[in-house]
């Protein structure tokens, strides 16, 4: 483990061929987008773990040794997208603890998300770079760019967890970063290998489901976690508000806040959730609705009104 917090690693997942009796392996692996292309090559394993031929495993690969270095491997199919599966987890819901989870950031580097952030209120949401879908991974990272400008990097951190680790490599989250001016100082993405990016799906609860080579449908989340590591709020839809969110974090954290913006971040989600997770339809709805209450509110009082003033004596 202490190797491992000082070098550059990347999440790997490979086939063994060939294991070796001295703590090495020959893996086959698949290209690494904007890293590596596939390989077949021979890995010294730490700490050694007896894997046979034709095994899955996933592992954080360290360039820095000869021959190179997976660390921590672990016998692992391939990554699979999934519904949650949360009867094999603690699922994370409003007032539980973060999980332990071993992810690797954009510039390689490992995160312990149970305690990277502490001392932080965090906003944690779940995306894909290839997502097309500008309601939803676009959208939240757009929001992202949004609140990185009225958040301070000294009390809030925001963090997106990927849901596609075989694609989404750190070189690829780096540029994800970039194309929205993501601030490195507030702003970070992870991945990791499949095996723990399944678990932390089934943990926060995250459906996903792929429906092409490079497409998923999934589910959408904001998760907002107090400096204690705890999480204190949960918005079940990418369709909310970044002014909203603001107050809410800064309220977690302490600070003097909006208690409009917050109330109606609590309204606007609910009803964005009720229609389908689409913000458009549901802010549609709430106006709607609003206005037939408006209009009930206003024909009560003319229809008492008229009563006073009809049974007036003349």
């Amino acid at each position: 483990m202490i190797a491992l917090l000082f070098a550059a690693v990347l999440p790997l997942h490979g086939v063994v061929l060939s294991p070796l009796p001295d703590g090495r392996a020959v893996v086959r692996s698949e290209a690494m987008p904007r890293t590596m292309p596939a390989q077949t090559r021979l890995y010294r394993l730490a700490p050694s773990v007896a894997l046979r031929a034709g095994t899955g495993v996933d592992g954080f690969l360290d360039r820095s040794t000869q021959p190179w270095t997976l660390r921590d491997p672990v016998p692992a199919a391939a990554f699979v997208a999934g519904l949650p599966t949360p009867g094999r987890v603690i699922p994370v819901d409003a007032g539980k603890p973060l999980p332990a989870a071993l992810l690797v950031n954009q510039d390689e580097r490992l995160v312990q998300l149970r305690d990277a952030f502490r001392g932080k209120t965090m906003l944690l949401s779940f995306i894909f770079t290839r997502c097309p879908d500008t309601d939803v991974c676009i959208a939240i990272s757009s929001k992202y760019a949004q609140l990185q400008r009225d958040l301070d990097p000294a009390h809030f951190a925001l963090v997106e967890i990927t849901l596609d680790p075989p694609y989404d490599t750190p070189a690829v989250l780096r540029a994800y970063r970039k194309q929205f001016g993501g601030d490195p100082a507030i702003w970070t993405l992870l991945t990791g290998t499949g095996s723990t990016i399944e678990r932390v799906l089934d943990e926060f609860g995250i459906s996903s489901l792929q429906t092409d080579s490079d497409k998923y449908i999934h589910s959408d989340k904001l998760f907002v976690v107090t400096p204690q590591g705890r999480v204190a709020y949960v918005v079940n839809t990418a369709g909310w508000d970044p002014r909203g969110v603001a107050a809410e974090a800064r309220a977690v954290e302490g600070m003097a806040s909006n208690p409009f913006e917050r109330f109606k971040l609590s309204l606007i989600a609910s009803v964005v959730a009720l229609c389908g997770g689409s913000q458009f339809a549901g802010i549609v709805t709430l106006e709607i609705a609003l206005f037939f209450l408006i209009v009930i509110v206003v024909t009560i009082s003319l229809w008492i009104v008229g009563r006073v003033l009809w049974h007036r004596p003349a």
